[in-house]
């Protein structure tokens, strides 16, 4: 029986505006550029302000509006009997999302639909919407602390296994203990009388420099694994996938600032030494999860582009056991047509009215694998 998965961060998915986004300097980041443009409301008279808001409030919903319409081709695209998404505002955002635009595209409806309110302080959740298979279980593990990773010998291991981990877990405190940022959301799916069991997850972004998040983003994915560990008897013979937005790379793809005659820009491959450590070493590590992209070749197995280093990288994966990685089918596929202009040296048929940086599907590319159940 035929499993395709996706794994997409389809960039904040709101049906809300956070106006706190005026006085609050990180979350100023997140404003449309349309409206960062436009400054603050600053002139001191507040009778104007429910003037000001509709006026932000209407020039947002009009350039989310082509963005949207261009993520629900990259979701079409994919054609998945799973997805697992990362940034979605609620229920209602990812319901609106498929009616107002998947659905008018002429993709058969997705009725199975979950998402539980994670710990992000934004508000956005992690979410699995299927086809034609019903989940006979999901379950969030938002609440997963430190000690609750040390209550078992291999997960005192792990934390022995990875300093910087351990060191972020001494620095969680109080109600602050939670170790993921979002979530990790849990699906059991049955096929065939066989159970497949899919972790999706959004790890702790590089903001503030990769090296000093990098110890969060391992914390995480130790409490990943030792969920599985404690779900399976056998791991390495068991059905299971973690997928997401996992914001680290083992391979980083530079790219030069000076063009050749033909236009195009040197790419240099850099593949982590072994000394340096990667926020997703303790799910590949030893083996107990294989990165599925590693079929793809170095120069292609990137699914993001951060234009303030100029290089590519791999921050989005499925995570296959070694049992359920034997069973895929074909090649994996990174959808890369609704990425913006500005990429470098992306040799794609872009989708129409795509914009050298707005509007784009997202910031990141969908990851579908297909397995053999």
């Amino acid at each position: 029986m035929r499993l395709r998965l996706c794994t997409f961060n389809i960039e904040n998915l709101f049906t809300r505006f956070d106006f706190s986004a005026f006085s609050d300097d990180r979350s100023a980041r997140y404003l449309p550029p349309i409206i960062q443009f436009y400054g603050e409301f600053g002139d001191g008279d507040l009778t104007k302000f429910e003037d000001f808001k509709r006026f932000v409030q209407s020039a947002a919903i009009s350039q989310d509006d082509d963005r949207r319409q261009h993520t629900a081709l990259a979701f079409a695209e994919a054609d998945a009997d799973i997805y697992c998404l990362q940034e979605v505002d609620s229920h209602t955002a990812l319901m609106r999302f498929m009616d107002a635009y998947v659905k008018k595209i002429g993709v058969d409806p997705y009725p199975q639909l979950v998402l539980h309110e994670g710990n992000d302080r934004r508000g956005i959740d992690v979410a699995a919407i299927a086809r034609d298979i019903r989940p006979v279980m999901s379950r969030s593990y938002a609440d997963v602390t430190p000690g609750w990773v040390r209550r078992t010998d291999s997960g005192k291991a792990l934390l022995e296994s990875y300093p910087k981990a351990a060191e972020a877990a001494k620095k969680l405190k109080g109600s602050a203990a939670r170790i993921f940022r979002r979530d990790c959301l849990e699906l059991e799916v049955r096929m065939g009388g066989k159970a497949v069991n899919l972790f999706n997850c959004h790890f702790k972004s590089m903001g503030g420099g990769r090296d000093a998040s990098i110890g969060m983003r391992q914390l995480e994915a130790i409490a990943v694994r030792e969920i599985i560990n404690r779900r399976f008897e056998n791991p390495e013979n068991a059905l299971w996938a973690v997928l997401g937005d996992l914001n680290d790379y083992r391979l980083r793809i530079a790219i030069s600032t000076v063009p050749d005659d033909e236009g195009r820009y040197k790419e240099t491959i850099k593949v982590l030494d072994s000394d340096e450590a990667s926020g997703v070493d303790p799910l590949l590590d030893e083996g107990f999860g294989k990165n599925m992209l590693e079929a793809v070749a170095e120069a292609d197995r990137w699914t993001h582009y951060y234009s303030g280093q100029r290089h590519k990288t791999q921050l989005d994966y499925i995570i296959a056991s070694p049992e359920l990685s034997q069973r895929v089918e074909g090649s994996p596929r990174i959808i890369r047509a609704g990425m913006p202009i500005r990429v470098p040296n992306l040799d794609v048929a872009r989708y129409p009215r795509m914009g050298w940086d707005r509007p784009k599907a997202s910031d990141h590319c969908p990851v579908v694998v297909e397995f053999d159940v």
